[in-house]
């Protein structure tokens, strides 16, 4: 750490503002830059439809296990430093996996990378969302967007670069990686981290304590296994229905463009309506947009629904973001966000890519999203649950 204090004296000292739509940007590009065609890629080399779920499981699965703990760390010695160790290793291992073509090899090193490379988003939003509560006057969805800039402009990119083979795609996302990490090197801020004294690894408690808190996690830990077909599978999906990798860059492209102004509404939209029927309208989306899919054969059709993937996103993201902040503690905002990576993201499309890695292959993609659809309509109906119990007098209690 000592090196790292000499440089933050020498650093150019941005306005978080200006720094913050950066890191979104190239943490998600980077992101975009191998997953949008990680799964053809494996496809392409020779893997079955279950390792296939069982690497994108582990990846994403490890994240319910290291995103708190990055989070309490980021929390106690500053999320900027964390995010440049993430970012460097991300950098190295994400070249050692467009060398793998063994999948007991692939097994190892996708197990190693998302232990640096899932907080990073969760890093950069607790970033995000520390600055917004001392700056009232900016937005969580105003710097959250430039996710989907990254993610749609890369994505695009890449669709193009791989036309000759996928290799490519691990090059430009370990260059983005190495980039962000330089950025974020030599604007470090020379202000020591505050509150570091409050957090333990006991803190954690404060969320599972309250069992409102722990029931809601628990859904979108479900909520997570009902989505999967919409998340790291659907490249699958639009090339079982016959897509070229062309044309399902062209369908990350438009799942990500609307989420830049899905982000500036949601915002306002959350304000009026609330928390949890942002939340509710977000999984009703996505319920309906597996249910379609499940009918649909013709990508030219299938990616009109595709367009709704800004309200599976972002707006279930300012939705999760607004209940769960509401009830965390200035000083573990990191931890918070954490939280919700760990078992939306991390636990519960985990467990939903090995469930729908097996169903493709036994059912193939269109009975898999329905099937996912029915576990999607069982989530909604407890969440409606859950949120009338607590609107009721009394019903929030820790």
């Amino acid at each position: 750490m000592s090196v790292l204090r000499v440089i933050e004296g020498h650093t150019f000292q941005m306005r978080e503002e200006f720094k913050l739509p950066v890191f979104y940007f190239l943490v998600l590009g980077a992101f975009a830059g191998w997953q949008s065609f990680y799964n053809l890629h494996l496809d392409g080399i020779g893997f079955s439809s279950m390792q296939i779920g069982i690497l994108n499981a582990i990846f994403i699965a490890t994240s319910a296990l290291v995103v708190p703990f990055w989070g309490i760390l980021a929390d106690k010695f500053g999320s900027n430093r964390i995010l440049l160790l993430l970012s460097s290793v991300c950098a190295l291992m994400v070249l050692l996996i467009g060398e793998t073509f063994k999948f007991h090899w692939m097994l190892m090193f996708i197990a190693v990378v998302s232990v640096f490379h899932q907080p990073s988003g969760a890093v950069v939003d607790g970033m995000t969302v520390g600055f917004v509560r001392a700056n009232p006057r900016f937005t969580y969805g105003q710097f959250r967007l430039w996710t989907s800039v990254g993610y749609a402009s890369i994505s695009l990119l890449v669709g193009y670069l791989a036309r000759n083979g996928t290799d490519i795609i691990f090059k430009v996302s370990a260059g983005l990686f190495l980039l962000l990490a330089l950025f974020n090197l030599f604007t470090l801020p020379s202000k020591p981290v505050t509150g570091r004294n409050l957090v333990t690894f006991r803190s954690l408690g404060i969320f599972f304590r309250n069992r409102r808190m722990f029931f809601f996690l628990l859904l979108i830990f479900f909520l997570g296994i009902a989505v999967a077909p919409l998340m790291q599978f659907i490249n699958l999906y639009y090339n079982d229905i016959g897509a070229s990798a062309s044309f399902i860059g062209w369908v990350f492209f438009l799942q990500a463009l609307p989420e830049i102004p899905a982000y500036i509404i949601g915002t306002r939209i959350v304000k009026r309506i609330g928390a949890e029927k942002m939340i509710l309208l977000s999984m009703g989306i996505s319920l309906l947009r597996l249910v379609f899919y499940g009918m649909i054969t013709q990508p030219e059709v299938a990616i009109f629904f595709s367009v709704f993937h800004c309200i599976t996103i972002a707006f279930f993201l300012i939705g999760v973001v607004d209940y769960i902040q509401a009830r965390t503690p200035d000083h573990l905002q990191t931890t918070g966000q954490a939280l919700i990576w760990a078992f939306h993201y991390g636990a519960g499309i985990s467990v939903g890519n090995i469930i729908l890695g097996y169903l493709r292959d036994a059912t193939g993609m269109l009975k898999a999203m329905h099937i996912h659809a029915m576990l999607a309509l069982v989530v909604v109906i407890l969440t409606v649950l859950l949120f009338r119990k607590v609107g009721s007098p009394g019903g929030e209690r820790t």
